[in-house]
This record gives C-alpha cells, structure tokens and sequence, in this order.
C-alpha cells in the first residue's frame, strides 16, 4: 500500500495519508519524526525515479552510438574492399 502525505494539506493542519485525514496539531514528537522520514523517503524515491529514466535514455543513446560505430567500419571495409579490387 503507498503512503502519500499531501503536503498542501499539512499547511492546513491536515495530514491526508491514504486518504484518511488526521490533525496534525496535537502529534507527538515521534509521529512528527515519522512524517519527515516518509517525505525523505518520498524525495528519494522521486530523484531515483529520475535516475532510471535517465538510465534509460542513455541505454538507447548508446545503442544508437553502437550502431553508428558499426555503420561507419563496415562503411571503412566497403572502402577498404573497393580500392583493394581496384588495384588488382
């Protein structure tokens, strides 16, 4: 089940987990801890988030440069070949 704090709501002395509403303005100290750690989990998540996606262009960008590489020595070969032919 994910959990997501809404932080607009939390200005409002609302905390909305789930969907449930909760005051905020009576927590303990240990409920207000576990409130920032699910943030700085939910940050973490994001910017991994943002890293596989990243992962994944340069995944595609270097397929593309494999097949340019490729391209361009068969390309050298072809050369290499006609002007072999040529000399003999």
């Amino acid at each position: 089940m994910q959990t997501h704090l809404q932080e607009h709501k939390l200005e409002n002395n609302v905390l909305n987990i789930d969907g449930k509403e909760f005051s905020t303005e009576n927590l303990k100290d240990d409920q207000k801890a576990l409130i920032d750690q699910i943030g700085f989990c939910q940050n973490e998540i994001n910017q991994l988030a943002i890293l596989v996606r990243k992962i994944d262009v340069f995944e595609k960008a270097k397929q593309v440069y494999k097949a340019n590489l490729l391209t361009s020595l068969q390309n050298d070969k072809t050369i290499e070949t006609m002007d072999n032919s040529k000399a003999g």
